[in-house]
C-alpha cells in the first residue's frame, strides 16, 4: 500500500470528513472532481483511495500514473491520497481485498464515502470496486474483524456512474465555480488524455486499442454531461450522486430554488 502524504495537511493526514474510492488514478477526478474542490472550499478534509496503480492500461506506465496521481492530487488539494496496488483489470471482491480496504477506511475514520454504484458496467473494476466499497462500509464497523487499526463504520456511502447516466440522480452538486480546476486536475493525467495543446503522434492514431479518455471526444462527452446534470438544478456544470437514503434537507426553499 503506498501513501501519499501531503505536505500542508502533514499534521492530521489520517483523519478525513470524505473518502473517495476509485478503481483507477482518475476516476474520482473524472466523475467527482468538481464535487471534491467543493468540498475544499467548504475546509472539510477529503482523501481519495485507488485500488490498483492503472498499470494495465494501453498508455502510461505505473511510474509515469504515479507521478502524475501527485500531481492531480496537489491540484485537487487532496489531505490524502493511498493506493492499494490490487491488480489493474482484475480488482475483485475478496477477504484480502476487503481487509485493505476496511483498513483504509478505520484509519481515516472517513464521515462520508463515495464511490461507484453496485451495477454492471463496461469496466468489470469498476463494477467489482463497488461491490467491493458497499460491503467494506458494513463490515469496517465490525469489532471481530481485526484489522491494524479499530472499528469505524462510516455514516453514508454515496455512488457515482460513469460517462454515460441512464437514469435521474438521486440529487446534483454545482460545480459550476470548479469546472476549470476539475479539468486542470484531469489534465495532470498526461498519459490517459489529450491535453488541449498536445499533438497525438502518426503511430498513436494507428492503434487499434486508442481508448476513448485520449480523444477530443472525451472532453466533449465530459463538458456536455456536466451542462446536461447541471441543468437539472438550473446551474451551468453538475455532477449526479445517488443515495441508499434520502438526503436530510434543513431548508426547503434553498435546496429548491433555481
Amino acid at each position: 500500500m503506498n501513501a501519499t502524504i501531503l505536505p500542508w495537511r502533514r499534521w492530521r493526514w489520517n483523519m478525513l470528513d470524505v473518502l473517495a474510492v476509485g478503481a483507477h488514478p482518475d476516476d474520482c477526478e473524472i466523475v467527482m472532481g468538481g464535487t471534491i474542490c467543493v468540498l475544499k472550499h467548504l475546509s472539510y478534509r477529503v482523501g481519495i483511495c485507488d485500488l490498483c496503480a492503472g498499470e494495465a492500461g494501453t498508455y502510461g506506465s505505473a511510474e509515469i500514473r504515479r507521478k502524475e496521481l501527485q500531481e492531480a492530487s496537489e491540484r485537487l488539494r487532496l489531505d490524502a491520497r493511498t493506493t492499494l496496488d490490487m491488480p489493474d483489470g482484475n480488482i475483485r471482491n475478496t477477504e484480502e481485498n476487503r481487509l485493505k480496504l476496511i483498513d483504509v477506511i478505520r484509519e481515516h475514520q472517513p464521515e462520508i464515502m463515495f464511490s461507484f454504484y453496485n451495477e454492471l458496467t463496461r469496466h468489470p473494476d469498476h463494477y467489482f470496486a463497488g461491490q467491493l466499497v458497499k460491503e467494506c462500509v458494513f463490515l469496517a464497523g465490525l469489532e471481530k474483524i481485526r484489522t491494524n487499526h479499530p472499528p469505524h463504520r462510516p455514516s453514508a456511502l454515496i455512488t457515482f456512474k460513469g460517462m454515460i447516466m441512464q437514469d435521474k440522480p438521486d440529487f446534483v452538486v454545482d460545480i459550476s465555480d470548479y469546472w476549470e480546476q476539475k479539468v486542470a486536475a484531469i489534465k495532470a493525467y498526461e498519459s490517459q488524455v489529450i491535453v488541449h495543446d498536445q499533438a497525438i503522434t502518426q503511430a498513436e492514431q494507428q492503434m487499434p486499442s486508442k481508448t476513448f479518455i485520449r480523444t477530443q471526444a472525451f472532453w466533449e462527452v465530459l463538458e456536455a454531461r456536466a451542462r446536461i446534470v447541471g441543468a437539472m438544478i438550473g446551474v451551468k456544470y453538475g455532477e449526479a450522486f445517488y443515495s441508499d437514503a434520502p438526503p436530510k434537507i434543513a431548508d426547503i426553499p434553498t435546496a429548491f430554488k433555481r
